[in-house]
């Protein structure tokens, strides 16, 4: 949205109002473009607090570096589409938009004149909040000897301060360069581990950064068991875990001993197991296969089990089938659920899907109903229908009601419809809406999605009721949207297709 000067004063002044709508003008020139910088906006930010000035300086400049970042791992893109499809249901926002170079000139110059000694004044609060801005601004000069004066003046205190950590935490490429300008900063990112790979092999050496890396893992894994936190959390293990994926020689040589050692903590080798799916998935489903055999390694299986059912690939499939031959029944779902999704099949396939359709759990009986529905007896559909129906925990409906969508969308279509009544007469689902995130219950979720996926024009009309009717769903809202798109126009960009 562009707003000229003049709007964007006037819903600024209204916010000053009693009951009216705060709209400061911090907030909305962080998501509302400026067609133009004057002397009327001048004089509004001179009014303005030096905190807020900037506050709205940094986060501004830090907008325009995120959007230049590239090799962000898949749990940031993911949350970073989810806040971008989504802004308007958040107080907050949480991207910036382009402003006037002139803005941005007027902003550094008054805060590298006047408010950055103001903000000093005020202590380690104003102190950190200049370090913030110099941090966004780092490629000016002046930003940046504010920045080595500031390294060169911490103590060993200091380093150790939460704060002061997760401006490192945010900027490691600004740490490193401010390394050579300090020698007690430069020992500390050594010893945390918050440095580059090359300089840390440039510092430690191979041998050393080995050791270092083990003991940092054995340092957490003892802080896991000692009870009542007498050991204190070393927070260079979650550098560690990133280093020891990364780099090919820590991950044979320590790595892979330390996922094997049943005398580190189980939580710990899960966090390490953990860094290495998301770094290299194919050998983390191979250590579990080979773990699997393990008692103490079951807590470690179950979570790769999880991971790689929930998106299978067809060399998932030894794991899978070693865990269903397994003694091991709680694991069964996850092994069933994998070996479903990659289309699993024959007459021995079938004969042990009829052994646990009297299996003790309702999520592994659903399981093998879908599996029997899957190769044509679909006279296992009606136990189906009644797990959607009768179990009393609402997720393993709501898996039910999704297998239904997926192979008995027509005759289930009464059921789904009824999810939704339901919904509107109790006004919320189990899951209260939480106000950033609005959710419905799972099984209402799922039911949208079957109506959607058959895309009638009664479906749709069911589906767009239940939006007037107060059913806050995202899932819901861009089902909807793509729906529209395809009858009234052609597709819009980044809009997603119904499914």
């Amino acid at each position: 949205m562009t707003l000229s000067a003049r709007e964007l004063l006037q819903l600024h002044e209204e916010a000053v109002e009693p009951d009216a709508p705060s709209f400061k003008l911090s907030y909305l020139l962080f998501f509302v473009r400026l067609e133009d910088f004057g002397a009327d906006i001048e004089e509004a930010l001179a009014r303005m607090d030096p905190g807020d000035r900037a506050r709205l300086l940094s986060r501004l400049r830090g907008c325009d570096r995120r959007r230049s970042l590239a090799g962000l791992s898949q749990r940031q893109r993911v949350v970073e589409a989810l806040l971008e499809s989504n802004q308007f249901r958040f107080p907050v926002p949480q991207h910036g938009v382009p402003q006037p170079p002139a803005l941005m000139e007027w902003l550094f110059a008054r805060w590298n004149s006047c408010d950055r000694q103001l903000l000093e004044a005020q202590g380690p609060s104003g102190r950190l909040l200049n370090v913030n801005v110099a941090l966004a601004l780092r490629e000016r000069p002046e930003a940046w000897t504010h920045l080595v004066e500031w390294s060169r003046e911490l103590t060993a205190e200091q380093l150790e301060d939460v704060e002061v950590w997760m401006v490192w935490r945010q900027s490691p490429d600004a740490l490193a360069g401010l390394t050579g300008t300090s020698p007690s900063l430069r020992r500390w990112a050594v010893e945390t581990l918050l440095l580059p790979l090359s300089d840390l092999l440039a510092h430690l050496g191979e041998d050393g950064l080995l050791r270092r890396l083990e003991r940092v893992v054995r340092m957490e894994s003892v802080a896991c068991t000692v009870p009542c936190g007498l050991v204190k959390h070393p927070r260079a293990f979650r550098y560690a875990r990133e280093v020891l994926c990364e780099w090919g020689e820590a991950r044979r040589r320590v790595l892979y001993r330390l996922l094997c050692d049943f005398d580190v903590a189980s939580s710990v080798r899960m966090e390490l197991l953990d860094a290495l799916w998301v770094r290299d998935r194919a050998v983390a489903v191979r250590w579990a296969l080979a773990a699997e055999r393990y008692p103490d390694n079951s807590l470690l299986v179950e979570r790769i089990l999880r991971y790689a059912s929930a998106n299978p690939l067809p060399a998932d499939r030894p794991l899978f089938l070693a865990v269903l031959r397994g003694p091991h029944e709680e694991r069964c779902e996850f092994a069933l659920k994998g070996l479903l999704a990659l289309g699993e099949s024959g007459a021995g396939w079938c004969d042990k899907l009829l052994t646990l359709t009297h299996d003790s759990s309702p999520r592994v009986r659903l399981q093998a109903f879908a599996g029997l529905v899957q190769q044509g007896r679909r006279e296992w559909l009606e136990p189906l229908r009644r797990l959607a129906h009768e179990e009393p925990d609402p997720w393993t409906r709501a898996e039910a009601l999704g297998w239904l969508g997926t192979l008995d969308a027509e005759e289930s279509r009464p059921l789904f419809l009824a999810v939704l009544a339901d919904a509107r007469a109790r006004g919320a689902g189990e899951f209260p809406s939480l106000v950033f995130f609005p959710h419905v219950s799972p099984e209402v979720e799922e039911a949208i999605r079957a109506l959607s996926r058959r895309g009638t024009e009664e479906d749709l009309f069911a589906l767009l009721n239940a939006s007037l009717s107060g059913c806050c769903s995202m899932g819901l809202d861009q089902q909807l949207e793509g729906h529209l798109t395809r009858y009234e126009g052609p597709p819009a960009k980044d809009v997603p297709e119904a499914v």
